[in-house]
């Protein structure tokens, strides 16, 4: 902590080592001991989760004397302005080593910082353009950052020896790519005999994103196959690496793919139907008969002891039979659309990996339509949660976090409430079995709720008081 601020190390993260710690409020480290940070993330684009944003808050009002990664970041100025510091990482960069865009503050008015090329020093990105297209400038950081590229699928190359491949996103040409022939049946794109890394796919002429894919590091060599009349489409992509990993085209969206398990999976495109989707389960795969395919699983850490487990083919589309928690089946979602994205929000306190608390399901179909459903009052069928003029756009920030927080104070009235049924139906038991119309003697009734006894009250009348309290909730 410098003067009246506290330090952000933008180095620190989930995982960096006992810098951060965990409580019921999630991740979060001491500055110097004299002040708490809170540690945010979030998956970006979504659903994809290419890139990695990690958000540092102190918290209780304390506000932002300097920023670190390895040295005071004094090129950095005016923090005491800002709320937050996020910065963004290359999903492959593990380590987090190697940071690529410093946003202070959220929204609108938030600065970016971008890193020299070569060099060590931040400047001042006063690019306006950086917040509507985020995803170009970290894909043009990442190119010399961490030597990880874009693949243009409309650059074939030449038969032979082939030609210099230049990346669409920094110009550079450090890959090779060429074809198996003049008619161009497969397209090989290679690192000139060293392994090469790569960020993500586009198409015609670098103007189509390709959704689908994860970012890869080290790959040896990557084939394309053509289609053969024509040799207009690409069905087929292999990674050369270890392991070996297949891609098929989606033949429902001309810009999606799908990761098989073998070079047979999907022979015929078409949007996946995956049977179950269990959203208590961390990872997941769907067996389409020829081949296996993978469902991604990004959990990130919204804050306050709130995770999100995100369900997707990365971008691509897919079908659910149906869905359940574990082996309860959440019934009253509506999932008959092709999907994008089904997530799961659960309050983990300092148990991120515990997804037994669901509170919020999030169905995200391909028209970019968003539902959000809870528990019913029941505690087992589920509801589309009523949202003020029939919102359908995401719920992000303050507003989705103040609806978790109420959702958690629900369950956990809701929970007390079983809790009260249990112990009146107990007593109510106990008195029958005495023949007891009074208050039965040395037995006494607590609801947990603001303390209040039932001693007092008749115990026929327990059941229907707690009918009137649930109907009130």
């Amino acid at each position: 902590m410098t003067g009246n601020g506290v330090t952000i190390q933008i180095g620190y993260y989930p995982g960096s080592g006992g810098q951060v710690k965990q409580d019921g409020g999630g991740y979060y480290y001491d500055s110097d001991g004299n002040g708490r940070v809170n540690l945010t993330d979030e998956w970006f684009p979504d659903p994809e989760g290419i890139y990695r944003k990690f958000t540092h808050t102190p918290e209780d009002g304390c506000t932002i004397g300097d920023i670190r990664k390895g040295r005071i970041l004094s090129e950095i100025t005016s923090l005491e302005k800002y709320s937050s510091v996020s910065v963004y990482y290359w999903s492959q960069d593990h380590a987090c080593s190697k940071p690529l865009i410093i946003q202070l503050g959220e929204g609108n008015s938030s600065v970016y910082y971008t890193i020299s090329d070569g060099g060590d020093n931040w400047n001042n990105d006063s690019d306006s353009s950086i917040a509507n297209d985020l995803r170009k400038k970290l894909d043009g950081r990442n190119c010399s950052r961490n030597n990880a590229h874009i693949i243009d699928l409309s650059n074939k190359g030449t038969s032979g020896s082939g030609k210099n491949y230049q990346c669409p996103s920094c110009s550079q040409q450090k890959l090779r790519v060429y074809k198996s022939s003049d008619s161009g049946g497969i397209t090989f794109y290679s690192g000139r005999g060293s392994m090469f890394s790569v960020t993500s796919f586009k198409d015609k002429g670098g103007n189509s994103w390709q959704a689908g894919f994860p970012s890869l590091k080290d790959v040896k060599e990557i084939k394309v196959y053509w289609n053969e009349s024509g040799r207009k489409t690409p069905l087929l992509i292999v990674y050369q690496s270890i392991p070996q990993r297949y891609f098929r085209r989606s033949s429902g969206n001309s810009n999606t793919w799908i990761r098989v398990s073998n070079a047979d999976g999907l022979p015929n495109g078409g949007t996946p139907t995956i049977t179950t989707l269990d959203l208590s389960s961390s990872s997941g795969k769907y067996n389409d008969g020829s081949s296996s395919i993978d469902i991604t699983v990004l959990r990130s850490h919204i804050g306050d002891g709130f995770y999100r487990y995100q369900y997707s083919l990365r971008g691509s589309l897919f079908e659910v039979t149906e869905i359940r928690h574990d082996q309860t089946p959440l019934t009253g979602i509506d999932s008959s659309d092709i999907l994008t994205s089904i997530s799961g929000f659960y309050y983990g306190g300092n148990t991120p990996t515990d997804q037994s608390n669901i509170l919020l399901i999030e169905v995200v179909t391909s028209e970019n339509k968003y539902s959000y459903y809870q528990k019913d009052k029941d505690g087992t069928n589920w509801a589309e949660l009523r949202r003020p003029g029939g919102y359908i756009s995401q719920l992000i920030g303050e507003p989705l976090k103040v609806t978790l927080i109420n959702l958690k104070k629900l369950k956990e009235t809701l929970d007390k409430l079983d809790q009260l049924s249990t112990q009146l139906q107990e007593l109510e038991r106990k008195l029958n079995e005495s023949h007891n119309t009074g208050t039965l003697a040395g037995s006494s009734v607590g609801t947990g709720l603001g303390g209040a006894g039932l001693g007092g009250l008749a115990v026929w009348k327990g059941p229907a008081l707690l009918a009137k309290l649930i109907a009130r909730l």
